[in-house]
């Protein structure tokens, strides 16, 4: 009997030390989630409370942060009078309209100069009859190229270009590119002709894409982004190379390190400014080159942990901010001296200790990427933003908007040349129309 009696309790003491277990488990568990909790609801304070309006309905602005229009007592300005005058049309009056009396001569001239446009256009419709003759020693029958126009295309390069612009440029569907032409022009076009306008010209500038795909990879420094696009429904990623000069898109389904790395190939001692995104971290190793880092993205993230912890955040924002104004203030001719200051104050932040790990992770990244922070204040070719490449990826983010990506791969391709051109062509400051045709004329 005493026998099974310890059984008994030797068999609840171990149940009961299994459920110490299993309740001190559950009790860290539930710290754990408490604490994540709570620091979830800092950075979110509006969770668990009851909403009067939609999360969708915007607040209406209490005061504006900017006084509309000029400065008291700017200076003035107005249009000036074109140098080209097109026609000089003469008004003159006989009889007096308010009473009827006759006039006199003229007394004086006054000038007015008025600009506008043709409400509507038609298209140019020109019939070329192509002379061929026989050649006795190619012994085949040649003939003239037909000017601008491409192969095989019923339309002429000007309406083909003008499409190109209409799709990339201004970011217009095909249907109110359809609209737009048969308003203006009376043309019909459908979708599929609009497509295949599209892709006849990708075509003709491959070799010039080619062309800014070697001097991007050339460049010693350069920007990089990149943003999310859509192929036919499913998740692809447009990259953006670009520099003051030169902007180049690729749009492929990953976002990793191994897209930029194919492309760049070797970059030993070259420069990219990026946002430090983790890919741009593995491609220095792929490719050899070095990062700045922008500190535009740096102080964002810095204001967010100073808005959701700002007992901890407060100090580091303010001391970035002064950190990165006297960086800036040297002129890209900061000495090595100065440049080691710099980091001191970078480093001074990792003294304190901090509770929250957001913070604590935000503090011993600047850390770990100290010598991707100040390359551009001893070179002036390095930008300490990435703002280039954010402006660049705009237009494609617009596109997205309206267009929802591309329906196609093919469509992608035309996307990622098109864009490359005219950007390139709007970084230059050149008009995109003049820009695309004069390179077509070259290659010809």
């Amino acid at each position: 009997m005493m026998d099974e009696k310890d059984k008994k309790i030797k068999e609840l003491k171990e149940t009961l030390e299994k459920e110490k277990e299993r309740y001190n488990k559950l009790e860290k568990e539930f710290k754990k989630t408490k604490h994540e909790f709570e620091e979830y609801k800092t950075q979110y304070p509006a969770i668990g409370q009851k909403k009067e309006l939609p999360s969708f309905v915007k607040e209406d602005i209490k005061h504006l942060k900017k006084i509309p229009g000029q400065k008291k007592n700017h200076k003035g300005y107005s249009r000036r009078i074109p140098e080209r005058i097109d026609f000089i049309k003469p008004l003159k009056l006989d009889i007096c309209p308010d009473c009827g009396t006759e006039l006199s001569e003229t007394q004086e001239v006054r000038k007015r100069t008025i600009i506008d446009i043709p409400l509507t256009s038609k298209t140019i419709n020109t019939q070329y009859e192509v002379h061929r003759k026989y050649c006795c020693k190619c012994k085949k029958l040649v003939e003239p190229e037909v000017p601008n126009a491409l192969s095989n295309s019923p339309f002429g390069l000007n309406l083909m270009l003008f499409v190109v612009f209409l799709k990339t440029n201004m970011a217009l569907p095909y249907n109110k590119i359809q609209q737009l032409l048969l308003i203006m022009y009376d043309l019909q076009i459908s979708e599929g002709g609009l497509v295949n306008i599209l892709f006849q010209v990708k075509k003709e500038f491959g070799e010039y894409y080619q062309t800014l795909e070697k001097k991007m990879r050339r460049v010693r420094t350069k920007h990089s982004d990149e943003s999310g696009w859509r192929i036919d429904g499913i998740n692809h990623n447009i990259w953006l190379f670009i520099t003051k000069e030169i902007a180049l898109y690729k749009i492929r389904k990953s976002r990793g390190s191994e897209v930029p790395a194919e492309f760049l190939r070797k970059q030993k001692n070259k420069v990219i400014t990026c946002d430090g995104f983790s890919a741009y971290n593995k491609l220095k190793k792929l490719t050899g080159c070095l990062i700045q880092l922008c500190w535009f993205h740096i102080l964002k993230n810095s204001r967010k942990h100073k808005k959701n912890y700002p007992e901890e955040a407060t100090i580091i924002h303010d001391k970035l901010k002064q950190i990165y104004a006297l960086a800036k203030s040297y002129n890209h001719k900061a000495t090595d001296e100065q440049v080691e200051k710099l980091k001191k104050e970078i480093k001074w932040l990792a003294y304190p200790t901090y509770q929250h790990q957001e913070v604590k992770g935000f503090v011993n990244t600047l850390q770990e990427r100290i010598d991707e922070l100040f390359r551009f204040t001893q070179d002036s070719k390095i930008a300490g933003d990435n703002n280039l490449a954010e402006r660049g990826l705009r237009k494609a983010v617009i596109i997205r908007k309206i267009s929802n990506g591309s329906r196609s791969n093919k469509g992608a391709e035309i996307l990622e040349v098109l864009l490359s051109i005219v950007e390139t062509a709007r970084l230059q400051k050149q008009n995109p129309l003049f820009f695309m045709h004069n390179i077509l004329a070259s290659e010809s």
